[in-house]
């Protein structure tokens, strides 16, 4: 913004800096721009993460390295060269990529008598030429504007055509042979290939990108898409031990200390046996590096040794500036620092699976119920808890009880939910079976019955939730999804965390626990078990 509003009267902000007021005389059409928009003024603040790789680029570039971007998109043949025989311990990290491919449509009734009746003016031989020449080299905006051009459609008519048609909207992805890059290595080898010339040495590269991991658990340290400063060094006297004094002075010059280096127990097929190192920031791993193999890199006429390093930005921004938790430092308008009530916290804990039908909801209590009643009897080795028919309906299989089957005349096969001694001697549930679940001071804690007055008095929240009844819902979501199979059983005999009894908290909630060193502790023996069949007709 040039100058000062034509008023002459800028309001003092908060924090020092100077905001344009708003000029309020006079129509819109006459007021210029720069009395319209107050809002381009100080220095806004940029993230974390930006500012992390913004500094690591510049050292790079400042050292002589040249950036480079590489593609996001590895082949499967290029990630099975890395990752050899580790391949089938590491291909469900990976991303891989789909679409669905579009296939020539030969006319069909129904739907040109439907296609008549709403567009009767349609030219439809034209239309159905124009589906049988689809190829998986078509595109859906490509199709549209041929519907356009081809039969004088405006976009909202083309759109109804395209909807109109079954095909075009059906069809499940199908994997290519794309995938994601996540891991680092992968993406230079073509890069290397390309840009190789022995009489041009030493080869000092670097990218800063983006790769995708498919993390089985998200946790402090643990997310699915991250920064990676990855560098690669070629020469002809190159060896791993001046690879990794080049990372020291990198890490000396971000002012980073207690940087360690670890041969890793297991390694890639990309590097040198023997040569590929953990790099750890204290107890955290910042990244790895490594002599890439001869073997893999002679095959793309690659004829220098080749150090790559791969390190993670968030990692060392963790490790930098102390965040305890990788979200916190990615994400801040999430997992920025808050206060939780026990109430809140307690009001966060949630069934991690349940039943989603009526029938299912009734199972679910009639299995509940069952435990109660039999909770002090440690002679019972079986009871049945829920007895019905399974039938069949225009909307698919259901439950139903065998007192509303008859009153409804329903037909079908015999049903029944068995509840069954885990363990010889305990009866039909353990000792923990019905602990609760209380908050207390931030700690998610589990406590037999008689606890319950002493946290209650000591002004814990109760979150009305038992290992029994989280089992229970559990078991009917279960019973649920087995009805095409006709049977199912779990057995669950001790109890280390929240979601060994069908529970979780929310993340907001868990990130609080973790970030003020509050703790989970829900162990118990609780040896429950149900099986479900389906009988044969007699």
């Amino acid at each position: 913004m040039k100058g000062k509003p034509e008023n002459g009267n800028d309001a003092k902000m908060e924090n020092g800096k100077t905001r344009p007021s708003q000029k309020k005389e006079g129509t819109l059409d006459q007021m210029k721009s720069e009395d319209i928009v107050n809002y381009l003024y100080g220095r806004g603040h940029p993230h974390p993460i930006s500012e992390g790789v913004s500094e690591m680029r510049e050292l790079l570039l400042d050292s002589g390295f040249d950036e480079i971007y590489t593609s996001f998109f590895v082949s499967r043949r290029d990630l099975r060269e890395l990752t050899g025989e580790l391949y089938p311990v590491l291909r469900d990290s990976v991303y891989h990529l789909s679409w669905v491919r579009p296939a020539p449509l030969g006319p069909t009734p129904d739907v040109d008598r439907r296609l008549m009746a709403r567009f009767p003016d349609l030219d439809r031989a034209e239309l159905w030429n124009i589906l049988d020449a689809l190829d998986e080299d078509s595109s859906g905006e490509e199709l549209l504007a041929q519907l356009m051009d081809e039969l004088g459609l405006d976009v909202d008519d083309a759109l109804t055509v395209m909807n109109m048609i079954p095909e075009l909207n059906r069809g499940d992805p199908e994997v290519g042979d794309m995938t994601l890059r996540s891991f680092m290595p992968t993406s230079w080898l073509s890069t290397l290939e390309a840009i190789f010339d022995p009489e041009n040495l030493p080869l000092r590269l670097f990218t800063v990108a983006t790769a995708f991991r498919r993390e089985a658990e998200l946790d402090s340290s643990h997310i699915r898409t991250y920064n990676i400063l990855s560098l690669a060094i070629g020469d002809d006297d190159l060896t791993l031990e001046k690879g990794m004094a080049v990372l020291r002075r990198i890490f000396d010059n971000q002012g980073l200390s207690d940087i360690s280096f670890l041969e890793k127990s297991y390694q890639f097929p990309f590097f040198e046996k023997g040569t590929e190192i953990e790099i750890f920031g204290g107890d955290l791993e910042l990244g790895t590096c490594g002599m890439c193999s001869g073997e893999i890199l002679s095959s793309r006429g690659v004829t220098t040794p080749v150090f790559i390093a791969d390190i993670g930005v968030e990692r060392v921004l963790m490790h930098r500036y102390g965040y305890p938790d990788i979200r916190q430092l990615l994400y801040p308008q999430f997992f920025a620092a808050w206060n939780l009530t026990d109430e809140e916290i307690a009001s966060s804990l949630r069934y991690l699976r349940k039943p989603q039908t009526d029938y299912g909801r009734e199972i679910a209590r009639a299995i509940h119920r069952t435990y109660r009643e039999c909770r002090e009897k440690e002679e019972d080795e079986k009871r049945t808890a829920w007895k019905g028919i399974l039938a069949s309906s225009d909307y698919g299989k259901f439950l139903v009880t065998e007192e509303r089957a008859k009153e409804l005349g329903i037909d079908g096969r015999p049903a029944e939910v068995v509840l069954r001694e885990s363990r010889k001697g305990m009866g039909l549930c353990g000792p923990g079976a019905f602990n609760e679940i209380w908050v207390d001071q931030g700690n998610v804690v589990s406590v037999p019955p008689n606890m319950a007055k002493t946290l209650e008095e000591r002004g814990a929240s109760r979150t009305n939730k038992t290992f029994v009844k989280a089992f229970s819902r559990y078991a009917a979501w279960k019973i649920e999804r087995s009805l095409e199979r006709g049977h199912t059983s779990r057995k669950v005999e001790k109890i280390r965390d929240l979601e060994g009894i069908n529970l979780k908290l929310t993340s907001k909630a868990l990130y609080y626990i973790l970030s003020h060193k509050k703790k989970v502790d829900v162990q118990g023996p609780v040896y429950l078990s149900f099986s479900f069949r389906v009988k044969d007709p007699r």
